[in-house]
């Protein structure tokens, strides 16, 4: 295994909208546990328990990790709720709230551009995200799963 972790759980948060990229969220979460146990990794439905508080384990997984990884889609800044409302205009959305936790915390962020996604524009975003434009990404393609990952690897050593 090239570069050992800490113990601290959930060293790597994975941030995720379930509509759009919930296969490659679980692709790499399977990727990052074989590689550094699962317990260092945090995914929402694999690291949450039965039971728990689902607030109160994503703000201690968030407020705790070393590195968030955001998995952006091509529909990542329009997604809206029930009500049409776009959900990252939403204080209290988890997605907004986790990379808002993460730029205040100045944690590692790494954009995960999904499948052909594009970047975000800082214009586009609520303005406790705007600085999530600044952050190098990493294109990520089911094409080219093995070397976009290995570059993550690579970065997370």
């Amino acid at each position: 295994m090239a570069g050992s972790l800490p113990t601290a759980s959930g060293r790597i948060f994975i941030s995720y909208r379930r509509e759009e990229t919930a296969y490659p969220a679980g692709w790499l979460y399977d990727r990052l546990a074989d590689r550094y146990g699962g317990g260092q990794v945090f995914k929402d439905v694999d690291s949450i328990q039965l039971g728990d508080d689902f607030v109160e384990a994503i703000t201690r997984a968030v407020g705790s990790c070393d590195v968030v990884l955001v998995l952006i889609g091509d529909k990542w800044i329009t997604i809206a709720d029930e009500h049409g409302k776009r959900r990252l205009d939403d204080a209290d959305d988890f997605v907004r709230l986790e990379i808002q936790a993460a730029l205040t915390r100045n944690v590692r962020v790494i954009p995960i551009l999904v499948d052909g996604a594009r970047m975000p524009r800082a214009d586009e975003l609520p303005e406790s995200l705007a600085k999530l434009v600044r952050r190098q990404a990493l294109e990520f393609s089911p094409a080219r799963f093995e070397f976009d990952t290995s570059r993550l690897f690579k970065v997370l050593a």
